[in-house]
Formats: C-alpha cells, sequence, structure tokens
C-alpha cells in the first residue's frame, strides 16, 4: 500500500466548549499514528472559538466559523461539505466531547487499509457512567472520501437527534458500506452538555426526528413503538414540573415529523459545557 492512501483528516465539530475542545485537540495530538490535518468546525459559539487557544504541536488546523447554530446535523453537513473540499481521503469524524485514546486511530487504520475506499470503522466509546459500546455517533469513526462523494453529507434539516442514525445507521449501510467495529480502539466520551434535566426543545426534535426517520426514511416500524414509548415515559416521569409543556412539545413533534417538517421548527436554548 502507498503512503499515499493514508491522508487523514481529523474533522471535529464544536459548539461551546473551550476546554472539552482543547482536551480533544490534545488527544488527536497525541496519537501514535497522527492525522495530517485537522478540521475545526465551530457551530457559533459564543465567543467564538479561538485559533491562539489551540493546543501546541497539533497537525496544521483549519478553523470554519459557521454563521449559525445547525445542531450536530448542520454542523457536521458543514464539516463534511468542507472536508470534500480538501484533497485528504478519510476523514476520522469527532465530537468536541471525545478523548481518543493514543493508539485509536493508529487501531482504526489498521483494519481501515484492509479496503481503503470502502473503510467505515468505529471504536468503542466509553460513557462517564463506565458502560461502553460501539454506537454509531460522532464518536471518532473513520469514514473514506468516496463514501461521502456517494452519500452525501448529514441531513442538516434534522438539526439534533436522529441525524446520527438516519446518516450513519442507515444511509451509509444502504449505499453498500458495512458498519466495523475495531474492539482494541478505544474513544473516551465526556458527555460535557448531559445535565440533570432534559431542556423541552429536545422533546421537541427527538419526537419528531425519530417519527420523521422511521416514517420518512426507514419506512417501517421497527423499534420505533418501543422508542416513542420510552420517551413520553421519560417525559411524564423524569422530571416532576413541566410535564404538559414537554407532552405539548412532543406533540408538536409527532405533527411535525409525521409531515416531514424539518428545520429548526422550535426554539432552541444555548447549551454550555459542563465543568470536569
Amino acid at each position: 500500500m502507498s503512503d499515499s492512501e493514508h491522508d487523514i483528516m481529523a474533522v471535529v465539530l464544536s459548539y461551546n466548549a473551550p476546554e472539552s475542545l482543547h482536551r480533544c485537540l490534545e488527544s488527536i495530538s497525541a496519537q501514535t499514528d497522527r492525522p495530517q490535518a485537522i478540521l475545526v468546525v465551530d457551530n457559533a459559539s459564543t465567543p467564538p472559538v479561538d485559533p491562539a487557544a489551540f493546543p501546541p504541536g497539533c497537525p496544521p488546523i483549519t478553523l470554519v466559523h459557521s454563521d449559525h447554530n445547525g445542531g450536530p446535523a448542520g454542523g457536521y453537513a458543514l464539516a463534511l461539505a468542507h472536508f470534500l473540499t480538501t484533497s485528504h481521503k478519510h476523514a476520522w469524524v469527532i465530537d468536541d466531547d471525545m478523548r481518543p485514546d493514543p493508539e485509536c486511530l493508529e487501531r482504526l487504520w489498521v483494519v481501515a487499509a484492509k479496503d481503503p475506499a470502502r473503510s467505515f470503522v468505529f471504536p468503542v466509546s466509553y460513557q462517564p457512567d463506565g458502560s461502553f459500546g460501539a454506537w454509531p455517533s460522532w464518536c471518532a469513526f473513520l469514514v473514506s472520501r468516496e463514501i461521502i462523494e456517494q452519500v452525501g453529507v448529514p441531513m442538516a434539516e434534522l438539526f439534533w437527534w436522529a441525524e446520527d442514525t438516519e446518516y450513519l445507521q442507515w444511509r451509509i449501510p444502504q449505499a453498500g458500506y458495512p458498519m466495523r467495529v475495531v474492539g482494541d480502539a478505544y474513544v473516551r466520551h465526556d458527555a460535557i452538555r448531559q445535565g440533570t434535566s432534559v431542556p423541552v426543545w429536545k422533546y421537541y426534535y427527538e419526537s419528531r426526528n425519530m417519527l420523521y426517520v422511521h416514517m420518512h426514511v426507514k419506512k417501517r416500524v421497527g423499534y420505533y413503538p418501543r422508542n416513542i414509548a420510552k420517551l413520553f415515559g421519560r417525559a411524564i416521569l423524569r422530571e416532576p414540573e413541566g410535564r404538559v409543556v414537554r407532552l405539548r412539545a412532543m406533540s408538536r413533534g409527532l405533527y411535525d415529523g409525521a409531515r416531514g417538517r424539518l428545520g429548526t421548527q422550535f426554539p432552541i436554548e444555548a447549551m454550555q459545557e459542563r465543568k470536569n
């Protein structure tokens, strides 16, 4: 295999998390097999991401500022579209609250190098509560340029929730590229945006996008009844205050999801990173 096939750009999406982004970039720079470049997309953070705060010794970094908070859906659509304007052959896609272990990329590449043009490989993700698994999410997975060129970028209009389901669990595998998990590649998820309560707007987007993906994308029931029942149970039982508000938001989400009304239809509250 020629060295030219090993041409990786780390693609990092960040929003209002300067300390977490710093840790993420440090972890990328500490890889035993470092990417050739890093793309940081600032999802309209306030204040904006400051390149002067990047840790020293990183691979070359390109910083792109979005003019609005597109959520993970819009942010990664912008990020991967920008990636396609470069000459790099693989994207290592990482949320800003992920810290890949030093050997993570090296071990992902061992598997990806067996068929570089079809590479779609994931690490094992460790959560703050000690649980772990290989979820198709923005958790330091490696994907080839050819795949992104064929299937396109994530659906920006989903904004938040199920954008990874539609893109990573459905669209890419349906195009003939099954996900592969590398059992000895690890990434630590700090989950810096998870708090004790769930904002009302998240109930809207979760209920809307869950229904939309099942009805308009997958076009099958699958686990939808179980998942929506769990969401309603959480809305009613998890937090004693505001049940009516949450249920109204979910009802509106279901209405919009059934009719395919996407985009940012429900007001979003800015989120900040939780300090570790």
